[in-house]
């Protein structure tokens, strides 16, 4: 066995891929063609003028498998790498392209790359759980549906409402309460801009003044997480109106006061369960910090919005800031709005941006070739930030069918892009090529059946007028003080109870009370707007705690009684209610529901949380922890080598229901077994010598041979980089 996995490791390590043959673009009728000749052109003066030439064409074998990684960020199947392999058809690349490019996988490799850029964190900083999905799958949709750049920008940029009614609000929820970091991560994500330094102070080394980052900051800082809508605000104006404002009693002036701050609290009740999930732009002005030090203002003082460059927006009254915020940065006529993603998505496919790094812009930032930034440029803006477009351009250029290219991003060094850059794969993508080995249904969108209780209760509050808000409001702080009465009759019982030992009391006034407790909330639910029979998950209430540290105050002092558990009780009543108005499902549904059930977490990266948790493959393998833009890291360790020789994972491929299981039980000899193995894992048939030298070896291991042969492939540097 030892042997064997040796032996098979020598191989693999010093295989060598060759040939490929030329590219040929399908459907002559489609004008992006002509952008690719373009680029194809520029590239080609650029390789004359420093003197470097193309590297040799790939072969069919590492353009399928970089294509496939590239695209949708997994490796081909077995049959996915013949069906291109043996084709003859002329233009079978460019089709291949388009294919990919038009898939499920495509979205879910551009999410794994959005989530790293954008820093997504599905757990939010401790929200709820609901915040992070709805701010994925609205990522997700966008690719999907193939949004303009400009257009998923100015989304972002712009949201506001309820998260699960727009989840584009979770760009400014992830850094909730951190309006100054906020802007800094969008001009370094967007504008390819490091302003951070400028908070604090002017910068050391760029133009930019914390003036000038105020000034900016002044666009966006009013856009927050709030507890009140905009009718709850016309509310409080018209109950502050309807109050007579008392001259010179200074009794009655704090008297109103006190009912104000009452009206917004009771308000507040209102929207209690939609904490940290409303986002509006606000009236609130931005000041300048306590330490402000420089000449141009003082400490404190209001700060008017402006740009820093670019065209200079002039803010009308009542004009939106965040409107016009968004206007200016997605112009055509930024100078680096286009620029960065161009630049962006350029590294993407080949591995190296014509500047680095790529969101690093600055007055001495120059291309590699500024004649092929500038077309790019015009023509992202001619395609109508249209990505799906501008990618099938690159991916059909001449340079993407070539040989890979060694280079370290060494500050200083030139990358002239003789072939893309020769590169591991990423955490998502090892993983992502492991799940297709594992399952048939790796590209499928899952369902996403998630019923929003919140939704529908936020749907109600906004169709109420602001009399109607004012009437409710009322009845919640009646209600609230009523059954603050009763718990505090509660806890006097409890105390008797407890003092006077009186255990044959215990259970039946527990009972009360958290029979009280389930009655209080359903109530409480109704008055705020939410369906009492669809609470989902945590619903906060004012009083939800103490009626339960009340019982658990009755089991502390007499354990020996079989206290209920009524929140468990309510969930398993739920659940078996749902359970009988389901369906009976048919036999290919409960196939798919028992291979979902023996691979459970077995799914694409994208549809695990974001980042995953500690200890996953994913993060053994460098995935970002969102805490940084980009913050992947691709370099080997010795826990990624452990994982690989002894994780859970192989297990799972040789689950008799896996895909690859499946293909190496069918195999007739060991030819054909290694063929599977190679096929699935390298998109490529093993050479004669390799097959004539773990042909023997197959034979000598028996049983054991799919095992160890597919545990040799891939703990090879061949399957873990993009050749």
């Amino acid at each position: 066995m030892t042997y064997l996995k040796v032996s098979a490791f020598k191989i693999l390590n010093f295989s060598v891929l060759f040939g490929f043959c030329f590219l040929s673009i399908a459907n002559a009728n489609d004008n992006l063609l002509d952008h690719t000749k373009k680029i194809n052109f520029l590239l080609s003066e650029f390789h004359t003028k420093n003197k470097v030439a193309l590297n040799p064409k790939a072969d069919d074998t590492v353009f399928v498998r970089r294509a496939y990684l590239n695209i949708i960020g997994r490796i081909p199947t077995a049959a996915e790498s013949t069906q291109y392999i043996e084709s003859n058809e002329q233009n079978k690349k460019s089709k291949l392209i388009s294919k990919l490019i038009n898939s499920e996988g495509y979205v879910s490799h551009q999410y794994n790359w959005w989530a790293d850029i954008l820093r997504v964190n599905t757990r939010m900083q401790g929200q709820s759980p609901t915040n992070g999905m709805a701010y994925s799958n609205w990522i997700k949709n966008s690719i999907r549906e193939n949004k303009s750049y400009d257009n998923f920008v100015r989304d972002l940029i712009t949201a506001e409402g309820m998260i699960d009614e727009n989840g584009a609000v979770g760009f400014y929820l992830r850094d909730r309460g951190m309006e100054l970091d906020h802007l800094a991560t969008t001009t370094q994500v967007f504008l390819g801009t490091q302003l951070v330094c400028a908070q604090c102070h002017d910068h050391p080394f760029d133009d930019w003044s914390q003036m000038d980052y105020y000034e900016l900051a002044a666009f966006s800082t009013p856009v927050r997480s709030v507890r009140r809508t905009e009718s709850m605000d016309q509310a409080i104006q018209i109950a502050q109106r309807q109050i007579k404002q008392p001259r010179g009693d200074k009794a009655k002036a704090t008297s109103i006061k006190n009912k104000t701050r009452q009206l917004q609290r009771a308000f507040q009740s209102l929207t209690d369960n939609f904490r940290n999930s409303i986002v509006r732009e606000t009236k609130s002005p931005l000041k300048l910090p306590d330490d402000y030090q420089y000449e141009d203002a003082k400490p404190n003082d209001i700060v008017h919005p402006s740009t820093p460059f670019g065209e200079t927006v002039n803010l009308s009254k009542n004009e939106s800031r965040i409107q016009a915020y968004a206007d200016w940065m997605t112009s055509p006529d930024n100078p680096r709005f286009t620029k960065t993603i161009v630049n962006r998505m350029w590294k993407k496919v080949f591995g190296v941006g014509l500047y680095e790094p790529v969101d690093k812009i600055d007055d001495s930032t120059n291309p590699s070739d500024s004649k092929l930034m500038a077309y790019l440029e015009r023509l992202m803006v001619d395609l109508n930030y249209d990505m799906r477009k501008f990618n099938t351009v690159l991916y059909n250029t001449d340079v993407f069918t070539r040989e890979s290219q060694s280079f370290e991003l060494n500050a200083g060094e030139t990358f002239y892009f003789q072939g893309p850059r020769f590169q591991r794969m990423s955490a998502e993508q090892i993983w992502d090529s492991v799940v297709s080995m594992i399952r048939s249904d790796v590209d499928n969108v899952p369902e996403n059946s998630y019923n929003s209780p919140r939704l529908k209760a936020w749907e109600k509050l906004n169709q109420q007028s602001p009399e109607a808000l004012i009437k409710r409001s009322k009845e919640v702080v009646a209600f609230n003080q009523k059954t603050t009465q009763k718990i505090e009759q509660f806890r006097k019982q409890v105390k008797q109870v407890i003092s006077g030992k009186k255990e044959d009391e215990a259970l039946a006034l527990a009972k009360k009370i958290l029979n009280f407790n389930q009655k209080a909330t359903a109530e409480y639910a109704r008055l705020t707007y939410w369906d009492p029979s669809d609470l989902q998950g945590y619903f906060r209430t004012p009083f939800r705690n103490t009626p339960r540290a009340l019982a658990a105050e009755l089991k502390k002092a007499f354990p020996s009684q079989k206290y209920p558990n009524i929140y468990r009780q309510v969930a398993i009543a739920k659940t078996k209610a749902q359970n009988e108005q389901k369906p009976i499902k048919d036999k290919q549904k409960s196939r798919v529901d028992k291979l979902n059930k023996t691979f459970r977490g077995y799914v694409r990266a994208s549809e695990i949380s974001s980042p995953a948790p500690d200890g996953h493959f994913l993060r053994d393998f460098g995935q970002s922890d969102r805490s940084l833009i980009e913050n992947a890291n691709y370099k080997a360790s010795t826990t990624q080598a452990l994982s690989l020789m002894n994780g859970e994972f192989l297990k799972f491929l040789m689950n008799p229901n896996s895909v690859i299981s499946q293909k190496m039980n069918s195999a007739e000899d060991s030819d054909e077994l290694i063929d599977i193995i190679y096929l699935t894992v390298f998109s490529r048939y093993p050479t004669l010598h390799e097959r004539s030298l773990l042909r023997d070896e197959a034979a000598v291991s028996g049983e054991m041979a799919a095992r160890s042969l597919l545990w040799s492939t891939l703990n090879t540097q061949q399957f873990l980089f993009i050749q």
